[in-house]
């Protein structure tokens, strides 16, 4: 059977989501469409392009934390050049529209201050645009338009794919637990994923099924050594609910 994804952001988070994915896989799910944010949308566009999960987290775990502190533009400390580039000698398909899997990017236009998804347009620019978490990473502009980060707008988008006829799965791996953070980065970050909370909450309504690994909520974003806990803990939230996704699509399946 095919089922569309929403993938969130949520920085080395994200590598959740191919641990998700690999179950699914392993259930025999075919990935019928994916739409993403952020993270979300550099995992969706390594698997739309036809990358096996554990391909996808092997390219990932080559990112140093110094390559994400690149030369920015206006608005930023730091650019993502260097992971546009990671996009770029990767991916085998540079185009969205050419991909073999349907691809959908979110990315926030700050010029009108409202979300844009696309459909077609260079990949790497495209994720790396919606990758650009303000005023950390610089805005990327694109046809004179400035985006930046798509959770800022839509975290998980899963409005953008009901039109299809495939079951809608939202990942989530920004789950909120109570907690009190300590400087000005750990603050900003808080907000920021509170924030995000609140758009993901109300796309939680365009989705089937809705998976969230708790685990994640104890991993800093930035913290690339995390990346095979993070995978591990969605393979985890996966193997928790795939027998709920699987009673539920069979008995739709029936009727």
């Amino acid at each position: 059977m095919k089922i569309s994804l929403a993938l969130s952001g949520g920085g080395i988070r994200a590598m959740a989501h191919l641990g998700v994915i690999e179950v699914l896989v392993e259930y025999g799910y075919e990935i019928g469409a994916v739409s993403g944010s952020s993270g979300g949308a550099l995992v969706g566009a390594f698997l739309c392009d036809g990358k096996k999960p554990h391909e996808i987290f092997s390219i990932f775990e080559k990112i140093r934390l110094k390559d994400l502190a690149g030369s920015s533009g206006n608005g930023g400390v730091f650019g993502l050049g260097h992971i546009q580039s990671l996009l770029e000698e990767n991916l085998d398909t540079q185009k969205i529209e050419h991909m073999p899997i349907p691809l959908i990017v979110a990315c926030t236009d700050i010029a009108k201050g409202n979300v844009v998804y696309f459909k077609e347009g260079p990949a790497a620019t495209l994720c790396v645009a919606s990758s650009s978490l303000v005023p950390i990473f610089s805005p990327v502009v694109y046809k004179g338009v400035p985006l930046a980060d798509g959770g800022f707008m839509d975290n998980m988008p899963a409005k953008p794919l009901i039109d299809l006829s495939y079951p809608v799965i939202g990942i989530n791996v920004n789950p909120i637990l109570p907690g009190v953070p300590d400087g000005i980065l750990s603050v900003t970050l808080r907000v920021l994923m509170l924030m995000m909370r609140a758009n993901i909450d109300a796309s939680k309504r365009f989705t089937d099924f809705y998976i969230e690994p708790k685990e994640c909520a104890k991993m800093n974003i930035f913290d690339l050594k995390r990346g095979k806990e993070a995978y591990e803990a969605g393979v985890r939230a996966a193997r928790d609910l795939i027998e709920n996704i699987e009673n539920t699509l069979c008995r739709a399946k029936k009727g």
